[in-house]
């Protein structure tokens, strides 16, 4: 599938970590699949992803002074 941003890449999909700071404290997510183009280097991430990555930065970033996590679609909240 060809990039909807630059229209030169093929999308892959691939596994990147992803970061977020606020007051002062770091979360890091790793392990996190996207879609990317290697072209425009543009990265996306789909809908149930995205849902999963804030839930886990949010409650990381109000616990945790520095924390690091793999990417899980498993939340604290979902027991």
């Amino acid at each position: 599938m060809r990039c909807s941003n630059c229209y030169n890449g093929e999308l892959h999909e691939e596994r990147r970590h992803k970061s977020a700071e606020k007051d002062g404290r770091i979360a890091v997510v790793t392990d996190v699949p996207v879609t990317v183009c290697p072209s425009c280097e543009t990265v996306w991430y789909d809908e149930n992803v995205a849902i999963a990555l804030d839930e886990m930065l949010t409650e990381m970033l109000e616990h945790d002074t520095m924390a690091v996590r793999p990417f899980s679609t498993q939340t604290s909240s979902a027991a």
